[in-house]
């Protein structure tokens, strides 16, 4: 419907050279207000609707819609205006129709869309103008209402007609409130003056007629008395000029024709597709401003969250030196006490002891080894521990701050805003950060990731410090590794100590089995830090991935909404900026 409209209305300069100037920077503008909506993505389809009607307003002809009641005398009135008789009168309804009136070569009609119907009349005024005579206001029926509804928001001028011998009546003044919602300009014409009797109570209509569609449209209109009847009549093929003075046509002529053609048209053509700017300018220019306040709510969350992941980063490097200190330090107690071990029992004084490989052997399990192993398996216990309880804690922390979110955005939100594709998208995209952070919370199984990470710790270490040792625990690890370094001193027999070197032997075996000892102890703390600041960083790296995997559609929302807001709030600032310069231009011809 709206581009057979837009069709029938026909396109045509009717500005002069300065009005086109400025009609041309008001196309301008709205150009540059096509790009500033294009960044919301979600402007209302009513918006863009009179958007698009107001860009187009400016090409087309200036359009006058005639409105009124039936038997108001309105076709009658467009009649006396063309100076033929182009439009059906009668007693009863005439106009079942909306009718668009073009100029045209020839007197044609073309039925359009049902209830459409478009006229072309070779009337010089209708080079300058498109009139639409409407159905009348108590006569409307509903495939009528559209229809009307679609040329008053188009129309640079309403003239509303009402009856001398009725004036302002109900349905008139539904109608005009219609009218002002839509913010058009009105021009009141009371007909059939003719039938009273005076001056005076023709004066006593107008005013009564100009004082009741003030307090409607908020200020006092253009008002006129005219008889249609006498103006045909002055036209007719006995022209007559007396009566073509009493119609009051001519005030109506000289205000269409000239006043308005002069300077009212032009203000009026520019000025109502500007104003239909300047409101969409300040309402998505608003809307910029709330939806940057939201998304600076949201950079704080996603601050708070990177400030988490930062606070778990610093907290595990910086805490777990001292966990890797207790570990050196049970480590170094054992190489004390080995060393003590190798000093009592290697040495000849001990001799007959030596021969017993197996019992040199269970002492040293016994003496130097002692509880080391199982202390190293349960502090590296308490680190991994460490690590998942911080991982948890992360991960609840992020919950809380969504959640915190989620409530104020409940309790600040209006059901308009929630209901924008902005905020349901927004929105959509938050909960999908608290959903995964509930999911991990609520599933955590602090064993599980434990035993995975202990694994882990386990499989790097035994793979690092002894590769055939398979899978036996920690402290199984640590004491074959321990006991295999003592191994030369502690199988040492009398017969091979006798045989091959004497007793100068020992001291030398015993110093390379504190080497060896000491060397195995090194390998140890170097492969068990080792495995473990490897594990603990790739846990740290696996959980901020998985974080940061959740976060980042959010992220990317909020990036882009907020690059693209501010390009938009500030692109409307400037559109605003020229739209109300250039009205004040236009304000001041």
């Amino acid at each position: 419907m709206a581009a057979v409209i837009g069709r029938i209305l026909g396109r045509k300069r009717i500005l002069g050279d300065r009005e086109q100037e400025l009609r041309a920077r008001e196309g301008e503008l709205f150009d540059h207000l096509s790009t500033a909506l294009d960044r919301f993505k979600d402007v209302a389809a009513e918006d863009l609707r009179r958007f698009r009607e107001a860009r187009d307003q400016l090409d087309r002809l200036f359009l006058l819609v005639i409105a009124g009641e039936f038997n108001s005398g309105k076709s009658s009135f467009l009649n006396a205006l063309l100076g033929e008789k182009v439009l059906p009168e009668g007693v009863t309804p005439t106009t079942d129709r909306v009718n668009v009136l073009r100029y045209g070569d020839a007197t044609s009609e073309q039925l359009l869309a049902g209830n459409l119907l478009e006229r072309t009349y070779p009337a010089e005024m209708l080079r300058e103008l498109n009139l639409v005579d409407t159905p009348g206001t108590n006569a409307i029926l509903r495939e009528h209402e559209e229809l009307t509804r679609d040329f008053v928001p188009r129309s640079d001028l309403v003239l509303f007609i009402t009856s001398a011998d009725r004036p302002f009546t109900e349905s008139e003044r539904g109608f005009l409130e219609q009218i002002r919602a839509w913010g058009k300009k009105v021009v009141m014409i009371v007909n059939k003056v003719d039938i009273l009797q005076t001056a005076e109570d023709r004066a006593q209509v107008v005013d009564y007629v100009r004082t009741h569609a003030a307090e409607l449209l908020g200020e006092k209109p253009e008002t006129f008395a005219v008889s249609a009847r006498q103006a045909q009549a002055a036209r007719g093929p006995e022209a007559d000029v007396k009566q073509w003075e009493t119609s009051g046509f001519a005030a109506v002529e000289t205000y269409l024709l000239k006043t308005l053609d002069q300077e009212e048209r032009v203000r009026l053509k520019l000025l109502n597709p500007l104003n239909v700017g300047l409101k969409l300018t300040g309402t998505y220019r608003q809307t910029a401003f709330e939806r940057l306040k939201l998304l600076a709510a949201d950079v704080e969350v996603l601050q708070q969250i990177d400030g988490q992941l930062t606070s778990f980063h610093e907290e595990i490097v910086r805490d777990l030196e001292p966990r890797l200190a207790r570990l050196d330090g049970l480590l170094s107690s054992m190489e004390a006490r080995g060393m003590n071990f190798f000093d009592e029992h290697v040495r000849l004084g001990k001799i007959r002891s030596l021969i017993d490989s197996d019992s040199v052997r269970r002492a040293f399990e016994k003496e130097a080894i002692a509880d080391t192993p199982a202390l190293l398996e349960e502090e590296v216990g308490r680190i991994i521990d460490w690590i998942v309880e911080r991982n948890l804690r992360t991960w609840e922390q992020i919950q809380r701050e969504i959640d915190r979110r989620e409530i104020a955005r409940k309790h600040g939100a209006s059901a308009a805003e929630i209901d924008r594709g902005f905020s349901y998208n927004r929105q959509a995209l938050l909960g999908s950060v608290g959903r995964v952070a509930r999911e991990v919370v609520g599933s955590y199984d602090r064993e599980r990731e434990a035993r995975a990470i202990a694994n882990d710790v386990q499989g790097t270490f035994a793979a690092t410090a002894l590769a055939e040792v398979g899978a036996v625990g920690l402290g199984a690890v640590v004491v074959t590794l321990l006991t295999t370094a003592a191994a030369d001193v502690t199988g040492i027999a009398l017969a091979t100590v006798l045989a091959v070197g004497g007793f100068y032997l020992i001291p030398r075996k015993r110093s390379q089995g504190k080497k060896a000892f000491r060397k195995r102890i090194a390998e140890i703390r170097a492969s068990l830090r080792e495995s473990l600041l490897r594990q603990v960083h790739a846990e740290l790296e696996t959980s901020t991935e998985r974080i940061n995997q959740a976060i980042a559609p959010y992220r990317r929302f909020v990036r882009t909404q907020q690059t693209q807001l501010n390009e938009a709030r500030e692109e409307l600032v400037t559109i605003e900026d020229g739209l109300t310069r250039l009205r004040a231009e236009i304000e001041k011809r």
